[in-house]
């Protein structure tokens, strides 16, 4: 039995092997992932001292520009998903504004509207604002994507000159 142990063969040693190892890789996904040494310690459950060890044995490293970029990409996420009950919101504005129209007394008008002022303010906060870098990272990208079609459409253009201009026999 101790010689089990020893090896790591069978018995509690293996599974806790197991355990580590599989906590390993799951430190390894998550910096593929471009998440930052304290987040994966939270989200693992170990030290950062650990998470720094187990990368540091995996030739992994900390690249700020790939942790910038996995938070830029979250954010973005957030708020896609800020942007969804924001207009969650607002359909239910719209039908709380039926329900005040089909209001036969006044406590039913007055209930509605108060409903019709909590979700617009609400839907005001979660809205989200898009911010001057905003605006201009989302005009590079697109005057990018147009230069990209319209070098394909050159390209087009001149090959099909080409074949028009050789001679068919």
């Amino acid at each position: 039995m101790a010689d089990e142990l020893d090896n790591g063969v069978g018995g509690e040693s293996e599974v806790a092997a197991g355990l580590v190892q599989g906590r390993a890789w799951e430190v390894v996904r998550l910096i593929g992932q471009g998440l930052g040494r304290n987040e994966i310690a939270k989200l693992t459950g170990v030290s950062t001292a650990t998470v720094s060890r187990i990368a540091k044995r995996n030739g992994l490293t900390f690249d700020r520009t790939q942790t910038e970029k996995a938070l830029k990409a979250r954010i973005s996420d957030l708020n896609l998903r800020q942007a969804g009950l924001a207009e969650a919101l607002a359909d239910r504005v719209a039908v709380a504004i039926a329900f005040a129209d089909a209001a036969t007394d006044y406590r039913e008008w007055a209930y509605a509207w108060k409903a019709i002022n909590d979700a617009t303010q609400a839907y005001r906060r979660m809205k989200p604002e898009l911010t001057q870098d905003d605006a201009i990272e989302d005009a590079k990208s697109f005057l990018g994507d147009l230069m990209d079609g319209i070098k394909l459409v050159n390209a087009e253009l001149k090959a099909r000159e080409m074949q028009e201009e050789t001679p068919n026999d």
